[in-house]
């Protein structure tokens, strides 16, 4: 009898056992209770290329631990801006699931200087040398290594090889140049002139402007003449968010200038959406009346509204 328990308990101990090693080998994945959250770094341009000045300012690069999109948010900040000053706009971007990066390039002279210009192409060939490094501009000096273009270029291929894990390669063909169309271009003031500037250029996956773009001539009284230029990026995929009382150039200016753009219908202004909720009349071009500090950098700064305005301006079809 004795034996016979003894046998039992033995053979009821090797079957625990092996039930236990079968769970330890399962194949099932453990759910990752993690909770998401933002992981940003600051990369100089120098790291990215020798031939860049260890001076400049930092790239801001963001990414969410677990939410992932696949689209690039690339957003150029404003004159004399440095990329780290729009990190509520660029971590909101990356809490969606955005990969984001805040790029650092010359922007020391800002595009409304060329506002009294006689030169028709002024404004044009301001945001040609700066995108791509053309050196067509009498009021800049920016080669192609220094261009928006090459650098966010450089900078993709830093963070593909930096960070294999991250996927910052999918951003990038098989011979290293930009997949525009999964791209979300954007930018403040003298950088939503840039990012429209390169929506003409390259197909993105939409164009995002915050109080801009700012590319009207007091000489001539108009916009200015690229802005009505047929482009690659549909008109539809054109997104805008602007200050009723911008101090830095005025409301009218750059109302005038999304209609010759072609986003924002004769007789129509911006939709006043301080006080209402997405999705905002199904419309695309927007503007605000918040008190501010800074009416023209109010579109990106710390106001209750703005995040939900972002997140519709980022993610709506």
């Amino acid at each position: 009898m004795k034996k016979t328990f003894a046998l039992f308990l033995f053979i009821l101990l090797v079957v625990f056992q092996s039930a236990c090693k079968k769970n330890s080998t399962d194949d099932t994945p453990t759910p990752d209770n993690t909770p998401a959250k933002n992981v940003s770094v600051l990369v100089q341009p120098n790291q990215t290329d020798a031939n860049y000045a260890t001076s400049e300012q930092s790239h801001y690069v963001v990414r969410n631990t677990k939410t992932h999109l696949n689209k690039l948010f690339l957003f150029i900040g404003g004159s004399y801006s440095v990329p780290k000053d729009y990190n509520l706009v660029c971590d909101n971007s990356a809490t969606i699931g955005l990969d984001v990066i805040s790029l650092s390039y010359p922007n020391d002279i800002a595009a409304f200087s060329m506002s009294n210009s006689s030169d028709p192409n002024g404004f044009k060939n301001f945001r040609d040398e700066i995108c791509f490094g053309n050196q067509v501009s009498s009021v800049v000096d920016v080669n192609v290594l220094n261009c928006i273009v090459t650098r966010t270029t450089k900078l993709l291929i830093f963070l593909k090889n930096t960070y294999p894990s991250e996927n910052w390669g999918q951003y990038l063909s098989s011979t290293n140049t930009i997949l525009w169309n999964k791209v979300i271009l954007s930018g403040h003031s003298q950088g939503s002139g840039h990012a429209c500037y390169l929506g003409k250029y390259n197909l993105a996956e939409r164009v995002v402007m915050f109080s801009g773009p700012n590319d009207y001539s007091t000489y001539f009284s108009s916009p200015a003449n690229w802005l009505s230029q047929s482009g690659q990026t549909p008109t539809n995929k054109h997104f805008s968010l602007l200050h009723t009382q911008d101090e830095i150039v005025p409301f009218t200016y750059q109302v005038a200038n999304l209609r010759a753009l072609g986003v924002l219908p004769l007789g129509q202004n911006p939709l006043l959406v301080d006080n209402l909720v997405a999705p905002y009349n199904n419309l695309r071009n927007f503007s605000l009346n918040i008190p501010a500090l800074s009416f023209h950098n109010s579109p990106t700064g710390a106001n209750a509204i703005l995040p939900n305005i972002w997140t519709y301006m980022l993610t709506t079809q």
